[in-house]
């Protein structure tokens, strides 16, 4: 069973292509494609991306007994109900290691072959700045202008911007009802651009105004105390340590977050499914 890993590079940048890398890393084995700035067929840009991806895989000869790890993005939503629907071991995940390193690499080698100046690297994942200088060099030389990507191919329906996923700690107001959302509850979750501006709108399942599109809702019930909660998995965003073992759950990985009263009930999942009922009696 070999491990690959799916990691995008140049998502956030107004030109250039997208780049895809398909990397196992023990055997070292690298794959890589370009989305064109733009096409006409109609498809969406995670069409595109999962066809490019799919690609990489038939050339890798990766199999169901594989496992593999998948950017979390957007652009990948596609390829994430493609592998699940055909029996893929996967799971999303952070990159950190030679995937990332790839990608970064490739799609720098890419825009310092149209001219752009080798010396001026991404640091410490700064994409806000590095972009800006790429756009920067771009609007010098109105020849450059043939590498600007085709923003209206890449542009969601509006449909496709409703996320169905668990709110985080902060309560938040339901656009259409105005009551709270709590916090570690279900909440859909619409992002859009007004004037250039990235907005956000919240509402209750039952208040969205669409279907979600898209769900990463990992809901769950739990006895705490000898109550019964509803909670939410989301990723720690902090180490702390897990309300039942006592065991610090680390940031980043699924962790339950459940309110009682005033109370977060925070632990690793499969504790809570372990001690079942007597969650918290101890």
């Amino acid at each position: 069973m070999l491990q690959w890993y799916i990691e995008d590079a140049g998502g956030g940048c107004r030109a250039f292509s997208e780049v895809l890398v398909l990397v196992c890393e023990q055997p070292r084995r690298i794959y890589k494609r370009y989305l064109p700035l733009t096409w006409d067929n109609k498809l969406s840009m995670e069409e595109v991306a999962r066809r490019k991806v799919l690609e990489m895989m038939r050339e890798a000869g990766v199999s169901r007994n594989d496992r593999l790890y998948v950017c979390s993005g957007n652009i990948f939503f596609g390829l994430h109900k493609w592998l699940t629907e055909n029996g893929y071991q996967w799971e999303t995940a952070k990159m950190e290691g030679l995937a990332h390193e790839v990608a970064e690499s490739i799609f720098q080698q890419q825009i310092i072959a149209a001219g752009f100046p080798a010396d001026i690297k991404l640091e410490e994942r700064n994409y806000r700045d590095y972009y800006r200088q790429v756009d920067a060099w771009i609007k010098e030389d109105p020849a450059r202008a043939k590498y600007i990507k085709d923003m209206k191919v890449r542009c969601k329906p509006d449909h496709t911007r409703y996320l169905l996923k668990g709110n985080a700690g902060s309560a938040r107001t339901c656009s259409r009802c105005r009551k709270k959302i709590m916090p570690y509850s279900p909440i859909v979750h619409y992002r859009f651009r007004e004037q250039g501006k990235k907005k956000s709108r919240f509402f209750h399942p039952g208040c969205s105004p669409v279907k979600p599109h898209k769900n990463k809702l990992h809901q769950v019930h739990i006895h705490w105390r000898g109550q019964e909660l509803q909670g939410v998995v989301l990723p720690a965003r902090e180490p702390l340590p897990c309300m039942v073992c006592g065991r610090e759950v680390p940031a980043g990985t699924r962790a339950v977050y459940a309110c009682r009263d005033k109370e977060i009930v925070f632990g690793h999942p499969a504790c809570f499914e372990h001690t079942g009922k007597n969650n918290g009696n101890a």
